[in-house]
This record gives structure tokens, sequence and C-alpha cells, in this order.
């Protein structure tokens, strides 16, 4: 009884070892790349870099799905790869998805490239953007420079490196299919279960030396990025930059022209994220133009109130400033498609010009009331209707074109006896009697 009693022990101990083992085994981390690639997307790579060390992971999965973005952080994500110990593997997914540009860039510095279905890579010819609209750049420094680092790539992991360089030369777009038959990524396959599959005893080069991936049954683990990078992440949109920047210069005049309501201490916070999650350069024409239109407005207000050529040449400026505020996208920095471009130029000047037409009613209608402020004496001989009983000691209310005001009498005025107004003290009212 006692022989039997520990061989089920035995077999229980080793039963939950086989059960905590497979439990632990091998897992990969996963990492989507969404959005514009720029400084956050970096610190992603590098969060999830550090993350799979910790975990002893055998590979991480960056899932591409992007416009394109900062090919200075799109070269400092390639040196990432290519000094990590562990294998990147490059995965454009879900099905329908798209890396394009910088996007592409990156897929050609993995590893390993795969493509889900339905998916597109390429249009990695520069681009530059202005005030003036959108061009493809020619430059031959640029593009040699560009096409000479991609082939490259292409060559350290055995890929086509024609193909790749036409990306560049041709902005060649590729779906799954057609980059796989032209040797341009490994594997194509339809879901991440099917990828780790593909890969599985698949044997990768890295900076530590030849890796075997066991992946057939890894779990995945989803990489979150801390909270601070999401911040960097949501503050560095090119779009939202643009219109911050804008809404701050707008706040801070409404602020300045109506001190007290806190929309001056709005704009400055506005303006200072702005410019701290600025990886888009922002022109010089626009801050020109937006300190001439706060000054004319300024003008406007204090100097010479009203509104006239000075308070509408400030929002003029204000309008002109906000569409050299379109983000630029400098040679040899930006690497994004124009169809992404265009769609942000719309979105930024339909929502600046909205916001402008909102701030300027504002600042209508905060000069029309001081305007109101200036005549004190418009109530002087306006007729009004006793509320209350007043004295000469006891002030009381009257009732003034729907506005109820508290007055005061050198006589008795009895209750809804007819008054005339014949002064005023702030929001104080001084009547008399009305004569029958």
């Amino acid at each position: 009884m006692k022989n039997k009693t520990i061989f089920i022990f035995s077999f229980f101990l080793l039963f939950l070892i086989f059960i905590s083992g497979t439990a632990l085994g091998s897992n990969v981390i996963t990492v989507e790349i969404t959005d514009t690639i720029d400084q956050a997307t970096v610190e992603i790579i590098k969060e999830s870099q550090q993350r799979a060390e910790l975990e002893d992971s055998q590979a991480i999965i960056l899932l591409l799905k992007t416009p394109g973005g900062g090919l200075t952080q799109t070269f400092e994500i390639a040196d990432i790869i290519n000094e990590s110990k562990i294998p990147f593997i490059g995965y454009v997914y879900p099905s329908g998805s798209a890396a394009w540009s910088a996007g592409t860039f990156i897929l050609m510095s993995t590893h390993i490239a795969a493509m889900g279905d339905n998916t597109i890579i390429g249009s990695c010819q520069p681009v530059e953007v202005g005030p003036t609209g959108t061009r493809l750049i020619n430059d031959s420094k640029t593009i040699n420079a560009l096409t000479k680092w991609i082939e490259t790539r292409a060559e350290m992991y055995d890929r086509n490196k024609t193909t790749a360089k036409e990306f560049i030369t041709k902005n060649l777009n590729l779906n799954e299919s057609e980059a796989l038959r032209k040797d341009v990524i490994e594997y194509r396959s339809s879901s991440i279960e099917r990828l780790l599959v593909d890969i599985n005893g698949t044997v990768v080069k890295t900076s530590k030396g030849d890796v075997v991936l066991d992946t057939i049954a890894a779990r995945q683990i989803k990489h979150t990025p801390s909270i601070g990078v999401l911040f960097m992440k949501f503050f560095s949109n090119p779009v939202l930059v643009s219109l911050l920047f804008m809404l701050g210069v707008f706040a801070l005049i409404f602020g300045i022209s109506s001190p007290g309501i806190g929309a001056e201490v709005f704009g400055i916070i506005a303006i200072l994220i702005s410019l701290i999650g600025s990886g888009f350069s922002i022109s010089i024409l626009s801050i020109i133009f937006i300190v001439i239109g706060i000054i004319l407005l300024v003008v406007e207000i204090y100097v010479i109130p009203g509104f006239g050529a000075a308070g509408i040449g400030g929002i003029i400026s204000l309008l002109i400033g906000s569409i050299f505020l379109i983000p630029s996208y400098p040679n040899k920095e930006w690497l994004i498609t124009m169809d992404w471009i265009q769609d942000a130029i719309i979105v930024v000047i339909a929502v600046v010009v909205l916001v402008a037409i909102f701030f300027v009613y504002l600042l209508y209608k905060i000069l029309e009331i001081r305007k109101k402020k200036k005549a004190t004496n418009v109530y002087i001989g306006g007729k009004a209707t006793a509320i209350d009983k007043i004295t000469p000691g006891k002030p009381g209310y009257v009732r003034y074109k729907g506005e109820y005001w508290k007055a005061t009498s050198d006589d008795t005025i009895e209750q809804d006896s007819k008054v005339i107004i014949v002064g005023r003290d702030e929001s104080i009212l001084k009547v008399k009697a009305k004569k029958e």
C-alpha cells in the first residue's frame, strides 16, 4: 500500500512538472507598429526588446500597418534590429494592411520578412511637402543613398535587391503573392499562428550568432507600451501637433482679450505640448504670420477698440499662418505615402478654419460687450417698474427691459409704480418716481 501511494504521488508530481514545462515553454513577443513611424515607435521597439530578453523569447514579431514616417527613426529601428540577439520578424498584418514607405524599410531590415493575406508593401520614394503642395523627391543624392541602403539590407538577408531598389526608384508596390515570388519576403502566412508554424526550425543569424527558432507551440505575449510611450505616441501625431499648436494660439489670444477665464493658460500648455510632440518641422513663415496676427489683434483689442482693419488683418494673418503650419517633410528626413499627406492636409486646414471661425466669433462678442460697457449713460432716462418698495434708506429692485436691477432713490417709491432711471453706479441704478 505504501509503495502504491509513493508511485501515485511520483506520477502526479511528474505530471505537474510536465504541465508546468509546457506552460513555461517557448514564447514570442508581438508588437503592433501602426500609424506614423516616429520616436515613440523607436521607444516601443526598445521596450519590446527588453521584455523579450526578460521572457527569454524566441522572437519579436513586428505587426506592421503604417503609412510610413521618419527616416531618422527608421534607421534607428533598423540598427536596433541589426544589433539584437533576439530575431525580429517583420509581418504585414492583419489582412488588408499595408506597410508603406518607412514600413517597407523596416520590413526589409528584419531577420525574417512575412506578409498576411491581401497586404501590400512599397511606395518608398521620399516625398517633400510644403505650403505649395506635395512633390516626389528625385534628387540623385537622396535617391542613391536610400537605394544603396535598402539594397544592402536586402543582400544581408538573401533577398532580391533589384526589386528592393525599385521600391524607391519606381515607387513599386507588391502584394503578398508578388513579394514572395520576387523573393523580397520569406513567408506568406494567413495568421500569426500560421506564421509560427511556418518559421519553426528556421536558422536565423543574429548578433550573437545563429539561432534556431522553436515556435511550433510558442505562446504569444502581446507587448503593451508604457504610459510614458503612449503619451509620447499620442502627442507626436503630426496632425494633432498642428491642430494643438493652432488651437493654442487662438486660445492664447482669447485669453489675453478676456483674462480670468483661463484660456491663456490652456493656450500656453497646448502650444508647449505641440512643440514637445512635434517631430514635424514648423515653418518659419507660419511663426511670422502667427506673431503678426497676434500683435494686430492685441492692438485691435487694447489700442484701437472696435473691429476694423487691424482686427481683420490679424485674422487673415492667423489663417495664412495656419496654412503654412501644415507639416513639412524636408529632403532626407521623411518617407510617407502621398495619400496620407493629402488626408492630413485636408484635416488640418478644415479643423483650423473651423477653430478660427469659432474664436473670431468669440472675439467679436467680447469686443461688442466692451463697447457696450463704455456707454455708461445709456440707461439714463429709461423707464422701469418698481418690484419692491424703495425708500431713501432701503434699496429695492426694479424691472428694466425684462431684467431685474437693484435700485436706490432719494424719495419713497411704492411697489409697482413707474420710475425713471437718473443714474447708475456699477450694477446699481438710481431712480426717481415718474410724474404723471
